[in-house]
């Protein structure tokens, strides 16, 4: 019991000792100059809003390539890149098509 109280103790003097120290009030703190943004912009893009597969849909390699699979219904988000019917997915294999006749993409 004596040496739980002297641990608690002790580590409340550190403590203590380590606030006293680091509260040096001759510092003066640095002035930012905030004419201008810290971050400038030169080119903003925007990610392309997520498609709503509503059925099983089959997913390519390439535009008219070979299948890799099929993937059900789901929330799939495009890269952007829209080829006549064919749009460019992101899947669990990397980057893949699927067929999707009309389809325009939208931004957010």
């Amino acid at each position: 019991m004596k040496s739980l109280a002297a641990i608690t103790a002790s580590v409340i003097l550190t403590a203590t000792f380590a606030t006293v120290a680091s509260a040096n009030e001759d510092v003066t703190p640095i002035q930012l100059n905030v004419d201008e943004p810290i971050v400038k912009s030169t080119e903003v893009s925007f990610a392309p809003n997520p498609i709503d597969l509503l059925a099983k849909t089959s997913f390519y390699a390439s535009p008219d390539g070979t299948e890799w699979g099929a993937i059900s219904p789901q929330m799939v988000q495009p890269t952007g890149i829209v080829m006549n019917d064919w749009v460019e997915i992101y899947t669990w294999l990397g980057k893949a098509w699927i067929y999707l006749p009309d389809f325009e993409i939208s931004y957010y």
